[in-house]
């Protein structure tokens, strides 16, 4: 796997709530979330009550998409990431507790709460940085596109 760019991981250590599009019976849905980076496994890790709509779709149909961004009103400002992968619930009790330490890093407030583990494994993320030069786009991809 190739290592995930600098100037991703930057966006996802500086942001902190991800917006997540999923897919169900009654079509498409999205939700945000508070997120956790996981370096090790390029996943976001997210909590979440089982009884959302979200959560259920996930469920259903775990391919999801989502992204991570500011809102700056000034163009040359935008930076934001795009993602796709699958959303699980975290079960494994050695997984759970490591990406929830991840989290509680992050958000030491949530320490205590019981809620499910999310995680989304990311296939692919594109990184749009009009800082650098309007339309500057970073790339990345779990596996090699195929030709």
């Amino acid at each position: 796997m190739e290592p995930v760019p600098a100037a991703i991981t930057a966006l996802l250590a500086d942001h902190h709530v991800l917006s997540l599009a999923v897919q169900d019976a009654q079509g498409p849905w999205a939700c945000n979330a508070f997120f956790a980076y996981d370096p090790q496994t390029v996943a976001l890790v997210f909590l979440g009550s089982l009884d959302t709509r979200h959560a259920r779709a996930i469920q259903a149909h775990p391919r999801v998409a989502g992204c991570v961004a500011g809102q700056p009103r000034d163009i040359s400002q935008i930076l934001g990431l795009q993602f796709s992968g699958v959303a699980t619930q975290v079960e494994d009790s050695t997984e759970k507790a490591r990406v929830l330490a991840l989290y509680h890093e992050r958000f030491p407030e949530t320490r205590g709460i019981a809620s499910p583990v999310w995680k989304v494994m990311v296939d692919a993320m594109k990184l749009t940085d009009n800082r650098v030069k309007f339309g500057t786009k970073t790339h990345w991809r779990r596996a090699p596109a195929s030709a």
